[in-house]
């Protein structure tokens, strides 16, 4: 009887053994891209400059962290306003305002892409609405660490972030860089009002308000007038592989889960609108860290915005 109950035990063991090796073994493998490479109509990396080539699953998981609160279908999604045929057929706020779209983050192993892409509009837009008076790049980190309605490297809600930015507000990156890439937090110093450089002024930035966008017309129309706005979509696997060109969704990808990201204009290319986009995974992803997608794929229509406190 003990050995028959040894060897069961010995069986379910190794079983999870190899589920565990299974689920951490290299999630992007030549296989796959060549099955997404027959699926896709944008262009794809190679296995060997692959940036996520030796990446397990549970690390590609750290790459988003979204929560599914955040996403919704936008495929539906119209043009509603009105008297916007003065908007152009193609912007880029990059060419807009040169000095204050600030340069691609890098969120590394942790889920923080809801505080990269919220801190991110709120620094793009602060330079824009003060004409470049106010030009600082604000720091993800202190919503990663202080944000306790999110969960740090677990993820975030687009909404919530955006309560965070405008009840309590965050200080810039000098004052308190972004420490949290290989998936740790560091510990909140709520009462500390002292940066980690003590030469830096410590100072709270704060969103006056902040609100949805419901149509592409208003999207087109809010980025038109001032700046990024922050957007979350559902990313599926062949999305890892995207190097450049439109991005649309392969038949038989599967779904990741959630991801927040920067769009900053908008184009048209073989009768194909899309949206220019800005992403968090360093500048050796993708068009140097953008990527295109085409309207309404994936929920990417479903955006949130807010106008910088200047007082």
């Amino acid at each position: 009887m003990k050995a028959v109950l040894f060897s069961s035990v010995a069986i379910i063991l190794l079983g999870l053994t190899l589920c565990s090796f299974r689920s951490n073994s290299e999630f992007i493998t030549e296989k796959h891209l060549e099955q997404k490479r027959s699926e896709v109509t944008f262009e794809i990396y190679s296995h060997e400059e692959h940036p996520f080539k030796n990446w397990s699953k549970s690390e590609i998981q750290g790459l988003l962290g979204l929560s599914r609160v955040s996403l919704k279908d936008t495929s539906n999604i119209v043009y509603t306003l009105e008297n916007v045929n003065d908007l152009p057929d193609n912007f880029d706020s990059r060419q807009n305002w040169p000095d204050c779209i600030h340069s691609i983050r890098d969120q590394g192993h942790c889920g923080s892409c809801w505080a990269h892409a919220a801190s991110e509009v709120l620094s793009d837009r602060f330079c824009i609405a003060s004409q470049g008076a106010v030009n600082v790049v604000l720091s993800p980190e202190d919503m990663v660490s202080c944000d306790y309605i999110d969960h740090g490297c677990n993820g975030g809600i687009l909404t919530t972030s955006w309560v965070y930015l405008q009840f309590f507000g965050i200080v810039t990156d000098d004052c308190k860089p972004y420490t949290s890439a290989d998936g740790s937090v560091e510990r909140c110093k709520l009462l500390s009002k002292q940066c980690r450089n003590e030469t830096v002024e410590y100072k709270k930035y704060r969103a006056s308000k902040y609100y949805t966008l419901n149509s592409i017309d208003a999207i087109k129309q809010n980025i038109f007038a001032n700046g990024p706005v922050e957007s979350g979509f559902s990313v599926y696997d062949d999305f890892l592989s995207y190097k450049s060109g439109i991005y649309r969704r392969g038949p038989s990808s599967k779904f990741l889960g959630g991801h927040a990201v920067k769009i900053v204009g908008w184009g048209q290319e073989n009768n194909t609108e899309y949206w220019i986009v800005a992403n968090s995974w360093g500048e050796v992803w993708g068009e140097q860290g953008f990527f295109k997608i085409a309207f309404r794929e994936c929920g990417i229509e479903n955006c949130i915005a807010g106008d910088p406190n200047l007082n």
